[in-house]
């Protein structure tokens, strides 16, 4: 039998690194290969003038957690409109971050799927607070009719002192059942506070 090789500082057996590495790459190969088909890309900075960095690779994170709560309650081809995410303080405004926000979680919704329409909204979905209830816009049910939309993506935003925090969910839209939810936070850098500055 042939004895196991040897690197020459060490006495570790070099079938031994092997295996060890074959055992660690295994489940993250399969893991990898299991969340979302082959044709589904991976995580990556969509292209935008201008994001702050690390901006994009957290909402397609949020959008890919989005996708898997879906299941069967929203499947693929049907219509998603994004509308911009507003400041949770005052949902009569909304600023560059917010619609970057819509855009981005949006876009990786097309990737998943998903089609995606955009269209001028006079108003955005607000947020009753003392329900947490989506109230629709006088002009939805002409929306949902028109162009045959399924569902709506909103969110709001808050900032903090160092965090921006940012709640986002995918609403039914022909009885405001929300379908999927995420929330995650992004940092008060100096480009993300320039995309804050507010308007009606």
């Amino acid at each position: 039998m042939t004895p196991p090789k040897y690197h020459r500082r060490g006495r570790t057996p070099v079938r031994g690194i092997r295996g060890a590495a074959l055992a660690c790459l295994l489940p993250v190969a399969l893991l990898s290969g299991c969340l979302f088909p082959e044709s589904y890309p991976l995580v990556s900075q969509p292209l935008s003038g201008r994001e702050a960095p690390g901006m994009g690779e957290t909402t397609y994170r949020a959008a890919d957690s989005m996708v898997r709560q879906l299941g069967d309650s929203l499947r693929r081809g049907e219509v998603i409109l994004p509308t911009s995410f507003v400041n949770q303080n005052d949902f009569e405004k909304t600023s560059p971050m917010g619609r970057l926000l819509a855009s981005q979680i949006a876009s990786r919704f097309t990737q998943a799927g998903f089609p995606v329409v955009e269209i001028k909204l006079r108003r955005n979905l607000l947020l009753q607070k003392n329900r947490g209830q989506f109230l629709l816009s006088s002009d939805l049910d002409q929306i949902r009719n028109t162009h045959k939309v399924d569902a709506v993506l909103t969110g709001t935003y808050l900032l903090a002192e160092t965090r921006v925090h940012v709640s986002a969910q995918l609403v039914r839209l022909k009885d405001g059942v929300v379908l999927a939810a995420d929330e995650f936070s992004l940092p008060v850098t100096k480009e993300n506070r320039a995309l804050l500055v507010e308007t009606p």
